[in-house]
């Protein structure tokens, strides 16, 4: 999947923002800015559908660092056991970061475990399960509006209520009591704890326990008695992330300890320090079929006889074991061969209202609540005994199966907090890399990766398979194998499955097969890494990462040229592909022909590490310092990013980054690692040689979901890309300096500047493609560490434009005054700003412009321009200013706001303010007529205005004028103007309809619409009109992109969606309009060589984009484009030639 753009060595003026195709409209989410008004999008849309698999294991009942917890406090308000809420049952637990109890919140950052409404109790605590059922509710809410969900779980059966031990396993000899902890050595909280050498002070049954089995312990392993010691030496616990288990029982004693003998089921003894243990005494066919059973011969008080093991392989065998009352959980028996369905598919229209998105919720709401202590609820439990994670992909596969295509794709997340541990055979498996793993002889290959005994990995670097994925025949692990098959199945039927491994248990730091086994579980879905979340923050990321990766083929641009096209030039075209399981950004270069088209192979691709190597964005990314006082704001020098974050450097500016240390990003060097290279601590990683980077941290996914070995982040439809030559603009050549400075600069390499959805502008070499430079704004470098959401906010979404200007307005300017300027809009139009580029000092150097400094960054919280348009740059005076709408809104009220900003200085005009209100409210992108400094604007309800431009905005806002209003009134999405026989014209674009208003005398009217009046034809003059003189737009066409003006002719590009419940992606069109009289062209215009007729072209498959327009020997040339790419190894589309003499000075004119 991919979308892409063209563009050539030119610096283009404008690049327009773009609509969505119909399947794309719906799948870029809340990030996307459709410019089709709601009305129509439902027409455009397609509907994912995602189901999520969440494997409801009892283990899911567990902290994300292990302990199963569930239940925990319920024994404060019994009597008879109140006392163990000072060990194993504790009442209350710090409520971790990114989390919100689902039943009673925190307080100064603490919350129950359990809280009882009623005669019922509830989980409220951090349990995987809840973490899970509030990210799938997060994302429910988010999504729903434009997703399709189901949610699917092991199908379970026999379940029960049980209550609930904590077990610990003591050292070799029994347990040790103590009031000192001595590291590394283990310890847990004492339930027999007084402070004195008596039970007194405990309750009952909890002081009856401890007297039954206080006995065992001897002055050397309990001092003073075990009642006087606060802790207990442990070699390990059930509440480990290894065990992650608890005892499910009923009408036990409150606790005991096991000793004595310890024996297997077959009769072999295994105490401690025996060198016989479980797993010697048994073989892997055993715990195949359950046969695995440990037992000792003597409890205090009594207790039970024997256990077996849980899901993770463990079974206890140290000399003793001290089983502790806790809370509550369930038990039962799975499906090993298939899931059960408990949303099926929710199936929304394009554009479901708010009260079907909430009939959908509600589907699942009442599933998402908190688990009960009471069967009979219909919340999800954590049940399973065992992990059928194959069965479960067959469940997911099942909810898939029979439902209407969608253009948009099938997934399927699958949330699981362990490995496959059950084959569809219904035989249990040991967990890969865990104790009993390797202790069975459970092992697995994959490829790329080194053997590694310790965890049952065998070498798998002669493979030839990609880096990470299942090698056949290199395991003896059936459920691993069978797990594998599925979702490759599932792949095979075009269903991707996304993997989220959850909690400590599946932590690349503590096993790192079990890393292994869910990337190749990723892999086999053809989505190539695993999310671990090892934390809530991580959790939620994930999710977000993945919707943003459900992605369809959209190009953001039709291809440019050249402004004089000649054989030999170069065309490149920016992608953005969703390959290999992540997204990354693409410019390839390739030759054209005469008339601009790309032709041949590509010649390099300038995301690639050999382009972009770690090193090169190392010594070459830079940022803004902060703003000296009395600066313009967001002025400043630059300094490498690399020098920013570093603590010996005298640029060093901790500031910037805003970071804190995190589990995954504990100090700056980590963080710079994967913003040097994305791939930073991923398997496979081929950038970090050399690079003497930190140890990245286990269970962290830095590439979090972008493309693996790829150093450019992807690029939305709302990124640009420009070609930057010499300099040699017309309009200036007549003012003090500028003819030195053009001169000075004739020889200077070419760059090609481009955006990306990394918050990075890139300078790469035009001829080879090598990375020069980038430049991150100073306001995102605090974004960085939120390196899982990063790519998702798309901090560079709008325009931008490369100028030249002058920094001072005396006559005596010279050529060290004028400088190269990128001027753009970011962040939607909350951020805009001006990087000034370094210049050369005679017409024989070559050096490229490269960054200088910034000249000023304007902030707007919370305000967008519309269209995500760049800064127009005009003239006034002898200097160049910027100009930029920004919306905001207050409550219910939006305001626009008219900013003048001068290009080189970041300041205002003498005397004047940077900004004024506009008296209405924008919509449209701009349109400036230089002849007339005419500033051309659209608002929402239909009206075309004027405003003069003078450089002093409350004066130049004080003379908005309305000249035309369409009918019917609707928002305006594009303006523009034109000439035709002397006489002026303004066009407005809504989201169906054209209307040109024509300017005599001072007034304006209607002069003709592609539709109105009393026919649907169109009209002219205000009267009903045939149909061949004001040809109607295409049967439910939608303008999808700004027109243009070539040579008298108005190309309005028309997009028709597809027929409803088709999997199409629609057809676009170019409609000629002569711009005067809305008639056919009264010119000749060829595409592909071919002469036009009925003012129609026909592009194929996709949203039609803007044309690019370029000179040529054989006239005015459009290039033209659609967001479905051409397949791979198939031409672009061929030019269009507008031929003739030019009709008016705004030939070539084209906006927005």
């Amino acid at each position: 999947m991919y979308f892409q753009k063209v563009f050539a060595m030119n610096p283009s003026p404008h690049k327009p923002r773009t609509t969505a195709s119909a399947c794309a409209s719906a799948l870029f989410l809340a990030t996307m800015v459709l410019h089709v008004p709601v009305a129509d999008a439902a027409a455009v849309s397609a509907r994912p559908q995602i189901v999520f698999a969440l494997g409801n294991s009892e283990s899911l009942d567990g902290t994300l660092s292990g302990a199963i917890m569930t239940g925990s406090g319920m024994l404060d308000s019994d009597t008879s056991l109140k006392s163990l809420s000072a060990s194993s049952s504790p009442v209350n637990y710090a409520v971790p970061a990114g989390f919100v109890p689902p039943k009673q919140a925190a307080v100064a950052g603490q919350a129950p475990y359990t809280v009882k409404v009623g005669g019922t109790w509830y989980d409220n605590g951090a349990s995987r399960l809840n973490v899970a059922k509030a990210g799938i509710a997060d994302t429910l809410n988010k999504y729903l509006p434009t997703m399709d969900f189901s949610l699917v779980t092991y199908q379970t059966s026999g379940s029960s209520l049980y209550t609930t031990w904590a077990y610990h396993m003591s050292p070799v000899g029994g347990f040790k009591f103590t009031n000192t902890q001595v590291p590394p050595l283990r310890y847990v909280a004492n339930p027999c704890y007084t402070g004195t050498s008596t039970s007194a002070g405990l309750s009952a049954t909890v002081a009856s326990n401890c007297t039954a089995f206080a006995s065992l312990y001897n002055a050397a392993a309990a001092p003073g008695g075990i009642y006087a010691n606060r802790y207990i030496q442990v070699s390990s616990s059930a509440d480990d992330a290894s065990v992650n288990d608890v005892l499910y029982a009923s009408n036990l004693s409150a606790l005991w300890v096991s000793y004595g003998t310890v024996k297997t089921g077959n009769g072999i003894t295994v105490t401690p320090p025996n060198t016989n243990t479980p797993y010697t005494a048994y073989g892997l066919g055993n715990y195949n079929n359950g046969g695995v059973l440990v037992s000792y011969s003597n409890s205090l008080p009594s207790g039970i006889g024997g256990t077996s093991p849980t899901n993770a392989g463990y079974v206890p065998f140290s000399s003793q074991v001290m089983y502790v009352q806790r809370g509550f959980g369930y038990g039962g028996s799975q499906s090993a061969t298939t899931g059960t369905t408990a949303v099926a598919m929710t199936g929304l229209s394009a554009n479901p209202t708010t009260a079907q998105i909430t009939t959908a919720y509600n589907q699942f709401k009442p599933l998402l609540e908190p688990e009960t202590n009471v069967l009979a609820t219909g919340e999800i439990k954590a049940i399973a005994g065992q992990a059928a994670t194959a069965g479960l992909m067959v469940g997911a596969g099942n909810a898939l199966a029979g439902l209407p295509a969608t253009c948009a794709g099938q997934y399927v997340i699958l949330l699981t907090d362990g490995l496959p541990t059950m084959s569809l055979d219904s035989k249990a498996w040991p967990p890969l890399g865990s104790e009993s793993g390797s202790g069975y002889g459970v092992y697995a290959t994959f490829a790329g990766m080194p053997a590694n005994a310790s965890y049952g990995l065998r070498d798998g670097s002669s493979s030839t398979l990609p880096a990470g994925s299942f090698v056949p025949g290199g395991s003896n692990n059936q459920a691993l194998i069978d797990t594998i098959a599925k979702i490759t199945d599932l792949h095979t039927r075009g269903i991707k499955t996304y993997v989220v491994g959850l909690g400590a248990g599946v932590d690349a730091t503590q096993n790192p097969a079990a890393n292994a086994t869910l990337n190749a579980m990723a892999i086999a879905g053809g989505t190539a890494q695993q999310y671990p979340a090892s934390d809530i923050p991580s959790f939620q990321a994930a999710l977000a990462a993945i919707a943003q990766q459900i992605y369809t083929s959209v190009q953001v641009s039709a291809p440019v040229a050249p402004g004089s096209v000649s054989s030999g030039s170069k065309v490149y075209i920016a992608t953005s592909k969703n390959q290999s399981g992540g997204i990354g950004g693409h410019i390839d270069a390739y030759t054209s022909d005469a008339s601009g088209q790309a032709t041949g192979s590509s010649l390099w691709d300038a995301g690639s590490p050999s382009l972009m190597s770690a090193a090169v964005r190392r010594d070459n990314l830079w940022s803004t310092q902060s703003t000296p006082a009395s600066a313009p704001a967001g002025s400043g020098a630059l300094a490498k990013l690399a020098d920013m974050g570093t603590a010996t450097s005298a640029d060093y500016d901790a500031a910037a980054f805003a970071w804190t240390a995190s589990t995954c990003v504990p100090t700056l060097r980590h963080l710079l690692a994967y913003t040097f290279n994305p791939t930073y601590g991923t398997l496979g990683d081929t950038g970090s040689g050399g690079m003497s980077f930190p140890t990245a941290i286990g269970g962290c996914s830095y590439l979090a979901g972008r493309e693996p070995n790829w150093m450019m982040g992807s690029m939305s439809p709302n990124n640009d890309v420009h070609y930057l030559g010499a300099p040699g603009s017309a309009s200036l050549l007549s003012l003090p300096g500028y003819t030195a400075f053009a001169a000075n600069n004739k020889g200077r390499a070419g760059v090609v500047l481009a955006t990306s959805n990394d918050g990075i502008l890139y300078g790469l070499d035009a001829s080879t493609g090598d990375m020069d430079w980038g430049w991150m704004p100073r306001p995102f470098v605090s974004q960085l560490s939120q390196y899982t959401t990063l790519i998702s906010k798309q901090l560079f979404d709008g325009g931008f434009r490369v100028v030249d200007a002058v920094d001072t307005p005396l006559a005596t300017a010279t050529a060290s005054n004028w400088a190269s300027y990128v001027v753009g809009t970011a962040q939607g139009g909350a951020y805009h700003y001006a990087l000034k580029l370094s210049s050369n000092a005679s017409g024989s150097a070559t050096t490229p412009p490269r960054p200088a400094e910034q000249a000023w960054g304007i902030s707007i919280p919370g305000g967008s321009s519309p269209q995500m348009q760049e800064p127009l740059v005009v003239n006034i005076g002898t200097q160049q200013y910027a100009l930029f709408v920004v919306n905001t809104t207050s409550g219910t009220t939006t305001t626009s706001s008219l900013y003048e900003v001068n290009v080189a200085t970041g300041k205002p005009m003498p005397s004047a303010t940077l900004s004024a209100s506009l008296p209405f409210v924008a919509n449209s992108a701009m349109s400036f007529d230089a002849m007339t400094g005419t500033l051309w604007l659209g608002d929402a309800a239909g009206g075309v205005w004027s405003l003069n431009i003078s450089g002093m905005p409350t004066l130049d806002t004080a003379t908005a004028l309305k000249l035309g209003t369409t009918s019917p009134a609707q928002p305006v999405n594009y303006v523009g103007y034109g000439e035709s026989g002397g006489l002026p014209y303004i066009w407005a674009a809504t989201s169906d309809k054209i209307t040109m208003f024509a300017q005599t005398g001072g007034t304006s009217s209607a002069a003709w619409a592609s539709k109105g009046g009393a026919s649907p034809q169109g009209y002219r003059n205000g009267s009903a009109v045939a149909s061949t003189v004001v040809r109607p737009l295409q049967l439910n066409g939608l303008v999808s992109a700004a027109p243009v003006l070539a040579n008298g002719v108005l190309v309005v590009p028309v997009f028709v969606p597809p027929p409803a419940n088709t999997c199409g992606v629609g057809t676009g069109y170019y409609q000629l309009f002569d711009l005067a009289s809305g008639s056919d062209p009264k010119i000749p215009v060829t595409y592909k060589g071919l002469i036009v007729s009925n003012g129609l072209i026909s592009l194929g498959a996709g949203s039609p984009l803007t044309p690019s327009l370029h000179g040529s020997k054989n006239g005015i040339i459009g290039l033209p484009g659609t967001n479905a790419p051409a397949a791979p190894g198939a031409s672009q589309l061929g030019p269009i030639n507008f031929g003739g003499k030019p009709l008016s000075r705004a030939v070539l004119w084209r906006q927005r």
